[in-house]
């Protein structure tokens, strides 16, 4: 009875051993995977913000509440495409929005014109670029990019433009 409770004892130690020597491996494979799903995640986001953004921008006009047209622009006046993407992005938790970038270009390579500038069917793109650091959720830099990026391509779908004739039956002023 008393070789047999010896060892149990042995055993013991020996699985404490082997848990010892294996924890430090499945603990960073866990906080891997933790990160690994976190930059999933945030991209995944900046993807949607990108989207929302673009889906703004391809209007070129909105019609205010006062029945007024708006143009577009990209980071001025309201709305305007980079607040959008902002607003997303604080609205699904990436707060620090410090050395974000975001950029508008028509793929014909025109970065000066606005978003209301654009032509029917017009291609255009918008990059979202937020470095790491402002996202990162553990301080292991087991995955070290420097900056998540994400791109969409869309296009313009503004109406062609076209007149109102006065001259149809039946109309009157």
């Amino acid at each position: 009875m008393k070789v047999q409770t010896q060892k149990n004892q042995l055993r013991q130690g020996i699985a404490i051993m082997e848990f010892a020597v294996v924890f430090p491996f499945l603990l960073l494979m866990l906080l891997g995977i933790w990160e690994l799903g976190r930059i999933i995640q945030v991209q995944q986001v900046m993807m949607n913000a990108a989207r929302n953004g673009a889906r703004l921008a391809a209007q070129a006009f909105i019609v205010n509440t006062f029945g007024a047209y708006t143009q577009i622009t990209t980071n001025s006046g309201y709305p305007n495409v980079y607040g959008t993407m902002s607003e997303f992005l604080i609205g699904n938790g990436i707060t620090n929005l410090n050395n974000v970038k975001m950029n508008f270009t028509f793929l014909s390579g025109d970065t000066t014109r606005q978003p209301w500038q654009g032509n029917k069917n017009e291609p255009f793109q918008i990059t979202l670029t937020i470095p790491y650091n402002n996202v990162r959720l553990t301080t292991l830099t087991l995955f070290a990019p420097t900056n998540l990026t994400v791109q969409v391509q869309w296009q313009m779908l503004v109406d062609a433009p076209f007149a109102v004739s006065t001259t149809l039956p039946g109309w009157s002023p």
